[in-house]
This record gives structure tokens, sequence and C-alpha cells, in this order.
């Protein structure tokens, strides 16, 4: 339905996003077991993908608090918080406005530990959230994933956040991406693992992901380690203090001991409004990744 899918993609990007794709079910045939579209919604048909820009000034001010000139603060508001609250008003709109037209369509919250309900009870594997956006809005033709497992975009490069649709609306596919590579790992020389404050994104450990006809490629990111990032655990996560992680994979035992020796002013942004109203402390591999200035400059792997 021509008319229905252009319909809904206008309204999605009258609403305040900025980029939007559809991808037909087909496409997520390489999603872990019970988590696909078609678990969820045998009927469904497609999955739209829903992306908002992180502006760049909100992304290049991020940094430590003694540093000059630099605060966590606008990143944890505009680029975390504001930005998955406007990405679920948005999807719950153009969902609502799919059913009124008698087509059946499910949401899923953007981001935080709401959104890995299944898996915190289950423990089946790596963790992972009831419905990747990232790899929803790969499907949908937005971009590529990056070496960081984040989503990237061509304008944005990683400086972006999804939400997706599952939706039995007879909607028109977007063509997968198929422009420059957007990760051009060797260039930044992994910059994102390098940046890592928490060294969450080993270089010699990847995952595989089949997504439509292509394969991609990604660090194996340790969720133990990254959450020391996140939760505002380890130096250079923008955190006031910071604990030293032991060598090797996460442990569980050493990261919830160092929550409780938590520095008493990151408790309280913890406390107050945490995974709301703000998100994740660090954000050093999304901040950093140059893919969109590759991108904007027009440089390409062949060039120096």
């Amino acid at each position: 339905d021509v008319r229905l899918t252009r319909e809904i993609e206008a309204m999605i990007l009258e609403q305040g996003a900025d980029l939007v794709g559809v991808a037909p079910v087909e496409r997520f045939e390489g999603a872990p077991k019970g988590y696909g579209p078609l678990d969820y919604m045998p009927e469904a048909t497609s999955v739209i993908s829903i992306a908002m820009h992180l502006a760049d000034g909100v992304c290049d001010v991020w940094g430590e608090y003694s540093e000059p000139g630099k605060s966590i603060g606008p990143y944890l508001f505009y680029g975390y918080g504001l930005t998955n609250l406007e990405l679920g008003r948005i999807a719950n709109r153009a969902a609502k406005r799919l059913e009124y037209q008698g087509h059946k369509s499910l949401t899923f919250p953007p981001t935080w530990a709401i959104s890995a309900y299944r898996w915190r009870a289950l423990r089946d594997g790596d963790m992972k959230a009831d419905f990747s956006h990232r790899h929803a809005a790969v499907a949908a033709g937005l971009g590529e994933l990056g070496w960081n497992g984040l989503g990237m975009t061509p304008v944005f490069g990683a400086r972006v956040r999804f939400n997706s649709i599952i939706t039995s609306a007879p909607l028109v596919p977007s063509p997968m991406y198929q422009g420059p590579p957007l990760c051009q790992p060797e260039r930044c020389r992994y910059l994102c693992a390098r940046v890592c404050p928490a060294q969450a994104l080993p270089r010699d450990k990847e995952k595989e992901v089949t997504i439509g006809e292509r394969r991609f490629h990604y660090s194996h990111l340790d969720m133990i380690r990254c959450s020391y990032g996140v939760m505002g655990l380890v130096k250079g996560s923008g955190c006031y203090g910071g604990v030293e992680i032991p060598p090797g994979p996460g442990k569980s035992e050493h990261f919830r001991e160092a929550e409780e020796h938590r520095h008493r002013w990151d408790q309280v942004m913890v406390n107050n409004c945490f995974g709301i109203i703000c998100g994740d402390f660090c954000g050093r591999c999304l901040h950093q990744c140059p893919a969109h200035i590759y991108y904007r400059t027009g440089v390409t792997p062949k060039q120096g």
C-alpha cells in the first residue's frame, strides 16, 4: 500500500523524527529465537524504524567535569532521556494511527532496563533487549552496524537513536543501505575500543549477524564491563568517583560491590533521574565515533 506507507512515513517525520524506513519481516530471519517480530506478532508483515539525530553540539560537549568547557549534562538529557521519550511518543502515535486504520501494531520501549525485561528473567545467552531497534534500523535501510555495535546512518553516523513499530500493515519496504562503508575501523584504528573507559569492546572477540542478505561483524560487547561506564562506576565515564575493574571478562560480583561504593553525588543522579529523565553516564563509543565526519566530508576508504 504505497499511499499508507507514504502517509505514515510523513506523519512520523512531521512528529519530529529525522529518518524513517520500513523493513519486511523476512529480513529478521536471523534474529535470536523468541526475539523477532513474528515471535511477538505472528500476523506482522513489516517493521517501521524511526531515528532521531543527537545534536553534534550535545555530543561534542560531553566530557569529564574537570575538563574546561565540558559537561555530561546536555547528553544525559537531550541525547538520552528526552530523545527516548520523544521516540516513544512518536512510535505510540504512529502505531495508534495504523490501528485506527485496521492494522495491528506493537511498539517496545526505546531503551533502558525495561527493554530487556524478558532476558532478565530467562538469562538465555548474552544480554539482549526484547526487540533490537538497532538491528531493525539496519533492516529498514537506515544504515549499518559499526564495530561498536551501534546503528550508524550516513549523515548522522553513530549520533542517532532508534525506535520501532511492528505492524500488520501492508507497507512498501525500503531498500537496504548499499552506500560506502559507514564504519571504517582501519582508518580510526578502532577508536571506540581505545576510548572505552571500561575496555568493554574487545578487538579479538566479535559477533556476526545476518540481516536480510547482508552479514555484519562487530565487537562482542562485554556487558558487565560496559555497565561500569553506563552506571558511572569507572573513571572516564563522566562520574565523580570510579573504581579499578579487574582484568579479564567482567565479573558481576565485583560490579555489585562497586555499586555499593558509588560516589554520593553520582548516587544522587542515579536515584533521582536515571533512565527516565537522564541516561547513561558514558557514551564515548558514540560521542567520539568519526563516522558522521567521513560521510559528510566525502571521505571514502580508498582515500588518504
